[in-house]
């Protein structure tokens, strides 16, 4: 998992995208759930043909240092066949999940196996049944995003700019989440799948942002962005989680 790292780290001048690169750099947010507040920061960068995020979220208290949660997604673009033509894609392919609960540190790690159709997962924890490696094959699907990495993963997939243009459709995808397993134990009605179905629709404009619901396991997720599609704010209204720029956490949607 070093690697993932040393990807982070490095710069490429060469890299460019066509469209827009609202992603290209870190923003810090707040991050509110029924314990609290925590600084939440994101980074992203785009090398060469890979897309890689980092989240770290951290314990206001005393010098705010003291990570709580972090992770580091690294996917790559790529393309389909799709009838007659091929489809811009953003492919899962490796990520390191650290979570602490009660002081005790609990990693999930996922590198994709292209032969196998299929993600390993390798656990530490202190706990047996979070320990060893084992490998879920991929549903048949034409879009994966990991859920630390959805606004870029929706983003380089069009499924944004689609969903705003057409904004009576749905739009189906999988979401891969790289907090998995520990997820089921520090969210509630998230099933007990890797690989979970979800769908985005465009929910209009409000107050100068593009919105947009993403609906999965029963539940919705807001999501807003600026129009060139950097991201604003997250409501997860279910989980009692809101990510914001600071000082506007409790501000409500119209």
């Amino acid at each position: 998992m070093k690697l993932l790292v040393s990807l982070f780290l490095l710069s490429s001048c060469s890299a460019h995208l066509v469209r827009p690169k609202p992603f290209n750099g870190e923003t810090t947010y707040s991050y509110v759930d029924e314990t609290g507040t925590f600084n939440y920061l994101r980074q992203t960068k785009k090398i060469d043909k890979k897309i890689i995020t980092r989240n770290q979220i951290r314990d206001q208290k005393g010098n705010g240092l003291r990570l709580l949660e972090k992770s580091i997604l690294v996917s790559r673009i790529g393309s389909i066949k799709n009838k007659k033509k091929r489809l811009l894609t953003l492919r899962p392919e490796a990520s390191e999940y650290t979570v602490w609960i009660d002081g005790k540190k609990y990693v999930s790690r996922m590198q994709i196996n292209a032969p196998a159709k299929s993600m390993r997962i390798s656990l530490e924890s202190p706990e047996k049944k979070w320990q060893g490696t084992t490998e879920v094959s991929f549903p048949k699907a034409k879009y994966f995003c990991f859920f630390g990495q959805l606004p870029e993963c929706l983003f380089e997939n069009s499924l944004l700019e689609a969903a705003s243009s057409q904004n009576t459709q749905r739009f189906d995808f999988y979401i891969v989440w790289d907090s998995y397993p520990y997820i089921q134990d520090l969210l509630t009605g998230t099933g007990k799948d890797l690989f979970v179905p979800a769908a985005l629709k465009f929910d209009g404009e409000i107050s100068g942002l593009f919105r947009y619901i993403v609906e999965v396991e029963g539940q919705v997720i807001l999501y807003q962005f600026t129009k060139n599609f950097e991201l604003v704010k997250v409501a997860w209204i279910s989980q009692g989680i809101t990510i914001a720029p600071p000082g506007q956490e409790i501000a409500e949607d119209e």
